[in-house]
């Protein structure tokens, strides 16, 4: 498999807000986006400090795949109230900061990596750069989206 790096963002957000309807909203967009997401690690530290990792990937065909890897580190959550639709509701505050790594992954079935398949790959890969660019500038496309999506629910 080879891993071509397309992109790293950041979206942070600093208030208001409710953690599990945040992780909730993340993952559904992905999983609406025609994402596979599952969950790498959660690690608490120091109190209401935590960080998740999730791998998100989208096969485009037999030989292409979208991958991002998406980290949400919250920092100094506390918990409070707020009115919301005239009923008191339990909110957090806090700090939350999203990476988003964006990678492009050829032959991620390693279909070409033996036999004669081995030294085709890079002729095919040639063949195919103008394809190649078009799905990279595609995912480009669709992470600009995401972080749009990801800001408008913080209100930026």
């Amino acid at each position: 498999m080879e891993t071509i790096s397309v992109s790293t963002n950041v979206v942070q957000y600093a208030g208001v807000m409710d953690s599990q309807d945040t992780y909730n909203f993340i993952k559904d967009t992905l999983t609406g986006m025609g994402y596979r997401v599952s969950e790498t690690s959660f690690v608490q530290f120091g109190g209401n400090n935590y960080a998740i990792t999730w791998v998100a990937k989208k096969l485009l065909d037999d030989y292409m795949a979208y991958k991002m890897t998406i980290k949400l580190d919250y920092r100094s959550l506390s918990e409070s109230t707020a009115i919301q639709n005239g009923k008191q509701v339990k909110v957090n505050t806090g700090e939350l900061k999203i990476t988003i790594i964006s990678d492009l992954l050829l032959d991620f079935l390693d279909k070409w990596t033996s036999g004669v398949s081995k030294f085709v790959r890079p002729i095919y890969d040639k063949m195919n750069q103008d394809v190649i660019n078009q799905r990279k500038t595609a995912f480009e496309n669709e992470i600009g989206d995401f972080k749009s999506t990801l800001k408008s629910h913080f209100g930026q």
